[in-house]
């Protein structure tokens, strides 16, 4: 094996060194034939370790230190793509319709509750709100939600009590208002008097 080894080199150096028409050049002469094949070769080997030991590592580096640059980019632009002008102004549209349906500021919660009691007094139903104080403001969100509990009690003459009081719950979440019927409560007296307990939920904007 080492003999074919060494059989194999030799062959390969007078293949390379060769000097056309010079059988047996002198060793200086093949040795310069020998530089333009073998400055290249080196210099790729020199040029192959520096990309692998020095070059590689530092651009995995910087890769994976821009990792979480480069994702973001990409979520940006997914999100650019999902969306359009036409939805964008479809978002505006919605929002400035909620913005709307709430109260102006929980102040002006009043003047509500007073078209719910005129319209509760329409259908025979005496009723009377109070409004729960404001929750604390927490966070960025231009609105809060102010509780409202009321007591609705059958007004004289009133026949057909619990059919009406169906219709009155119903004008407690008018279309145009952010207003939520969130607990209901029906008690009744031993003469079968009715009395309905609510409580509601507003939605008001919050003063700059």
């Amino acid at each position: 094996m080492k003999n074919k080894l060494r059989n194999l080199g030799v062959a390969c150096w007078h293949i390379l060194t060769e000097v056309p028409g010079w059988p047996d050049a002198p060793r200086q002469l093949r040795v310069r034939r020998l530089l333009p094949v073998v400055i290249p070769v080196v210099a790729m080997l020199l040029l192959l370790c520096w990309s692998q030991i020095w070059t590689g590592p530092r651009i995995q580096t910087v890769r994976t230190a821009y990792q979480p640059l480069l994702e973001l980019e990409r979520e940006v632009t997914d999100l650019q793509l999902a969306g359009s002008d036409a939805k964008a102004a479809e978002a505006a549209s919605l929002a400035a319709e909620a913005g709307r349906m709430l109260v102006p500021e929980p102040k002006e919660i009043a003047p509500v509750l007073t078209e719910f009691t005129r319209a509760a007094l329409s259908r025979g139903w005496e009723a009377t709100f109070q409004a729960l104080p404001v929750p604390a403001h927490a966070g960025d969100t231009p609105m809060s939600f102010v509780t409202v509990r009321g007591k609705l009690v059958p007004a004289p003459g009133n026949a057909q009590a619990f059919a009406s009081l169906l219709v009155v719950l119903a004008q407690f979440s008018p279309p145009n208002r952010s207003v939520d019927l969130t607990r209901l409560a029906i008690r009744a007296d031993e003469q079968g008097r009715q009395t309905a307990e609510v409580f509601l939920r507003v939605g008001c904007r919050l003063p700059e």
